[in-house]
Order: C-alpha cells, then structure tokens, then sequence
C-alpha cells in the first residue's frame, strides 16, 4: 500500500510539477483577468508657481479616486505611483480654487498605457483645491533648540542650548513670515545624558509651506552639577 502511494506521489515527479505550475498560471490568469473596482490614494503636487508667489493654507496631499480595470491593470497601477499635477502657472495673488474631475485623474494622473485600460468612475475627497495665493517674502529667523527630557539627577543644563548656525533663511508666505520671528528646530532627547552633546538636527517649518535655508543645524548643550543643597527646576 504504502508502495503504491509513494508512486503515485513521486512517479513523474518532475511532469507533475510542471503541471501544477502551469495550472497555477492559468488560474492566476483567469483571476487577474476579471473586472475589478478599488479605490486608490494618488498624491496631488502644486506645479508651475511663479518664484514670486507663495501658497498658504493647507494643500491636500492626497485625492482619493475610484477606478475601475482589470486586476492585473490595477495591480500595475499600485507599482507605478501615479502623482496628480495642478497647473499654477497662472495663478495671481488671492485666492486659488480648481476642481479635480476623473477626466483630469485619467489625462494627468496615469501614465498613458494604463489610461487605456483603467477607467476613473469617481472622485472621492478631495473634490477640488482652495488656496490662498500671496506674494513671497524672505526673511532671517534665529533657530531655537527645542529640549525635550531631563538629564540624571544631580545634573542640570548649563545655560540653554546654542545652535549652529544661530539663524536661517525662511522663505514663504508674506503674512506668513512676518509673523516669524524665530523658528524651532526638532525635538533634542536630553534624557540621561551626561556629558556634552552636539546633534544635527533638522529644523521644524510646522505646518506651514515654508522653505528653509539651510534645512539643518548643529544643536550643543552642556551639563553641570548641582550645587550641594539646591535643585534647579527642570525644563
């Protein structure tokens, strides 16, 4: 019995194998051939802008789009990452507002041997952009070091944090930058350190679209001990 299974299992081992693989193939085909739905998460890029003009307000960064193809196409689609283009070329301060149709998802969006076989059924959130468009300006911020944690007990910062350079060059917004007088850079862990430290860090625009020269700084804190008897507030 156990002779005859083994066989049936391992006669032609070779030709049942190929004949799996085959019939897999096949199956994947048939699979991947059918109609199929989903939606799809394609990034949205400002393109365009006049170097004068700035944008406030938040851009979305992403418009959720239904499609409709073949598994296999949007299989393909997924591995391309599509990216949506909006024209600013003619934009003028005040206010900006365009609406994205599955016309303009289908003629910007995918790349053209795709657009012939995917079809754009819908468009989810957003539906279209609003921003606000203003003259740029440039200004000189001084960077502050953002400390986050405490260094062990019987040790305190010896004064506050020094970043190197000490002011960058913020670019953005008019109404934006005006409003800046400093900018802070990334969180510093100082938890458990000891000993002086010097970290590059980036510095933290926040929300708003601004650009930053240079992107990055040297942050140096040093630590003392407490004197006998007294213990500094921690920060």
């Amino acid at each position: 019995m156990w002779a005859r299974i083994r066989s049936i299992l391992l006669d032609n081992l070779g030709l049942k194998l190929a004949s799996l693989f085959l019939a897999l193939l096949l199956y994947a085909h048939v699979v991947t051939d059918q109609p199929r739905e989903s939606v799809v998460q394609i990034p949205v890029t400002l393109l365009g802008l006049p170097d004068s003009l700035a944008v406030t307000g938040k851009l979305p960064e992403r418009v959720g789009v239904k499609v409709r193809g073949k598994w296999k196409d949007l299989i393909r689609l997924s591995l391309v990452s599509p990216y949506l283009p909006i024209d600013m070329g003619d934009a003028r301060p005040g206010s900006f507002k365009t609406t994205i149709t599955a016309e303009d998802v289908a003629e910007r969006a995918l790349p053209p041997e795709l657009s012939k076989v995917v079809d754009v059924t819908e468009i989810y959130e957003p539906r279209s952009i609003d921003v606000e468009v203003e003259a740029r300006a440039t200004k000189r911020v001084r960077v502050v070091p953002r400390i986050v944690g405490n260094p062990p007990a019987g040790l305190h910062l010896a004064g506050p944090p020094e970043a190197t350079p000490d002011s960058v060059l913020v670019q953005g917004a008019a109404s934006v930058v005006a409003a800046l007088d400093s900018i802070a850079t990334l969180p510093v862990d100082i938890t458990e350190e000891r000993e002086r430290i010097q970290r590059q860090v980036e510095i933290d625009p926040g929300s708003a679209p601004l650009t930053v020269e240079p992107r990055r700084c040297v942050v140096t804190a040093r630590f003392e001990k407490d004197a006998p008897g007294t213990s500094p507030p921690r920060p």
